[in-house]
């Protein structure tokens, strides 16, 4: 009876399981917990978004190349190990060219650098597996600008380079695919919210006519960063949920209120996208699921139009009218 269950929970047929399976993830996901999840997830709840992603000065050998991100996994006692690797399996299936992960690779201890390390080692790309660490990988000390803290994001950093792993904070990446003459550059910010940004040394002799992106965790600084020439800018950090939005929180605590949650924003001529994020978080809502993104580099000169993205969410803000 036990080797039924347990095959039966391990192999499921999801027309007959996805219901109540669903009904498991939204009791958990009101109360944040839809990391500890542990079942098999129908693939289909987690969102695969394809976004064209249109570059001045863009190498005609990197037409079509396409760049995944991936963000906040919040490797942790909470978010097991078993629920990340089928987002693993799922990311290697779409054959990408780079992978992007942009920070809150962890919410624990040492020991979890260490596991997402290898857990993220297995992460199969062209040009391999681009790190940018976010708040949560300094842990509660990020804040305080202690030593701890600065001491546990160098240690992450350490056990994702000793897997083969690429880590920029405040650096940039010179990418080059087959038959191309200019290289992409990637410019990957350190974490805003515990102090560690450094931009001016992340874009430190970055040529402006090269095509740029920027990976940044935490989106809110988005305007700041606007004298820097990044094209597109991939971030994180939202889970897809705003906050501060009750009566109490737009009186005591107005300065959380998100301005970019989900999805693609046209920022000043120029293009951010928030990524939802892998692990937990208050997810309820249909458009706040897990998500896996995709991106196809194309080269243009002419301004960029919104309509180029593969939406379907109604309540996405480009369709929304929000952008």
């Amino acid at each position: 009876m036990a080797n039924f269950v347990s095959h039966y929970l391990k192999n499921p047929e999801w027309r007959k399981q996805h219901r109540w399976r669903r009904a498991i993830w939204h009791v958990m996901s009101s109360v944040g917990l839809t990391g500890a999840h542990a079942l098999p997830l129908n693939r289909r709840w987690v969102e695969i978004s394809r976004v064209k992603m249109p570059l001045e000065n863009l190498d005609p050998a990197f037409n079509g190349f396409k760049i995944v991100q991936i963000s906040d996994l919040h490797y942790s006692p909470v978010v097991w190990a078993r629920y990340l690797i089928q987002h693993i399996r799922w990311v290697n299936d779409l054959d990408a060219d780079l992978i992007v992960v942009t920070g809150d690779l962890i919410t624990g201890g040492y020991r979890y650098a260490h596991r997402v390390a290898t857990l993220l080692s297995h992460l199969k790309a062209k040009q391999g597996v681009i790190c940018t660490l976010g708040n949560h990988d300094y842990s509660i000390y990020g804040k305080n600008q202690s030593v701890e803290g600065g001491r546990r994001g160098d240690f992450l950093e350490k056990c994702l380079k000793d897997r083969g792993l690429r880590v920029l904070r405040n650096e940039t990446e010179y990418v080059r695919t087959a038959g191309s003459d200019k290289t992409l550059a990637v410019v990957g910010l350190d974490d805003e919210w515990s102090g560690h940004i450094n931009p001016a040394k992340g874009f430190a002799g970055v040529d402006p006519q090269l095509p740029i992106i920027c990976l940044n965790h935490n989106p809110a600084n988005v305007l700041e960063l606007m004298e820097y020439p990044w094209q597109w800018m991939l971030a994180g950090h939202t889970h897809g949920r705003q906050v501060a939005t009750s009566r109490f929180g737009r009186t005591f605590y107005p300065q959380r209120y998100r301005h970019y949650t989900h999805g693609y924003y046209p920022v000043n001529g120029r293009h951010l996208y928030v990524n939802r994020g892998l692990s937990y978080g208050q997810r309820v809502l249909a458009w706040c699921r897990p998500e896996i993104t995709v991106f196809r580099l194309e080269r243009t000169g002419m301004a960029y139009e919104s309509t180029a993205l593969e939406i379907s969410d109604p309540l996405h803000p480009v369709l929304r009218g929000e952008g």
